[in-house]
């Protein structure tokens, strides 16, 4: 169904990294490294939708309703994760994994709005590659979270807080 995965976007934020290192960018290579910001951002927003859609509707093709996992797929919200990431009443209930996920995806989801929004950022690659690494690792440990606790937040990203 889905085209890019959060692996295949990592990947090519590894691989601009990597260009800019070997001196393979035309410039300064600021143009990669942004772009490479932005694929582990996206790597993170993608990994998180696809356990919603997955969660939410169910992994096999055969056993879900397409539609279904599509909007489940698409029920994330940048702004209303990146509230539920930074609010600490309810994030410090996760288990250290997620907490951590949280943390990486408040900070890329910084650097990926400089890097849209401010002409005039610069960035360092160690610090670049320092991002894509985290947010690599920050993936693979939400990743071994039990169902319930990935379950609870995939609904604690996308439903109303109670009251």
């Amino acid at each position: 169904m889905d085209r890019t995965t959060h692996s295949d976007l990592i990947r090519l934020a590894r691989q601009l990294a990597l260009a800019v290192q070997a001196g393979d960018a035309p410039g300064s290579g600021q143009i990669e490294l942004s772009c490479a910001v932005r694929s582990a951002y996206y790597a993170l927003f993608h990994m998180l939708s696809r356990q919603c859609a997955d969660l939410f509707a169910g992994r096999d093709s055969d056993d879900r309703s397409d539609p279904a996992w599509l909007q489940a797929y698409r029920s994330l919200n940048h702004g209303t994760v990146r509230n539920r990431c930074g609010n600490s009443k309810y994030i410090n209930q996760f288990p250290p994994e997620v907490r951590r996920y949280a943390g990486t995806f408040l900070q890329l989801q910084e650097a990926r709005h400089s890097a849209d929004y401010d002409p005039s950022v610069e960035f360092e690659h160690e610090a670049v590659t320092a991002a894509i690494e985290d947010a690599a690792s920050a993936m693979i440990a939400f990743e071994t979270v039990g169902e319930k606790d990935r379950r609870a937040f995939a609904i604690y990203v996308t439903a109303p807080l109670p009251r």
